[in-house]
């Protein structure tokens, strides 16, 4: 595996891309499992990403292959903190450390580009690979959202990490 981020542009999005919203393995632990995605909602959606400038959408490629995202939305705050999401759509990528090298290069660049103060990430008390990928980070478990998430017909705990930069 040859792994890089890239600010995800029009040119990325394809029907490939568009269906990893549409497993539900994918979408288990996220909003996305409530949303419809269509090619032309997620070339929208990509593109409101690069017109804003508080968020930036990377996305996660295997040399050309685009395999997942990760993305930083608070950029502008006055606070110096921003939350970051990521998703590994392919599922053949799963357990591979491709989730553990997004969030290690998006720390560098939050403190080397964004040069901001700290970061966090809530996630679903279930989600195991992705509590690994926070705490492998540095991540550290800051407080509980008890019955907070509604997932897959069920409510959830949400954990809240951060991490000072």
């Amino acid at each position: 595996m040859k792994l890089s981020l890239k600010i995800l542009t029009l040119n990325h999005v394809n029907q490939e891309y568009v269906n990893w919203f549409k497993n539900l393995d994918v979408t288990r632990y996220s909003n996305n499992q409530y949303r419809s995605f269509t090619l032309s909602s997620q070339k929208e959606y990509v593109q409101s990403c690069l017109n804003l400038n508080d968020i930036d959408l990377y996305g996660i490629f295997d040399n050309n292959l685009h395999i997942g995202n990760i993305q930083i939305t608070g950029l502008k705050s006055k606070h110096k903190c921003a939350e970051i999401t990521y998703v590994v759509g392919l599922t053949d990528y799963w357990g591979k450390g491709v989730g553990n090298y997004a969030v290690s290069e998006i720390i560098k660049i939050s403190k080397n580009t964004y040069l901001l103060n700290k970061l966090f990430a809530g996630v679903a008390e279930e989600n195991i690979g992705s509590i690994k990928v926070l705490e492998k980070n540095g991540f550290i478990l800051e407080g509980k959202r008890p019955q907070h998430l509604f997932y897959c017909g069920q409510f959830h705990t949400q954990l809240d990490y951060g991490l000072k930069l």
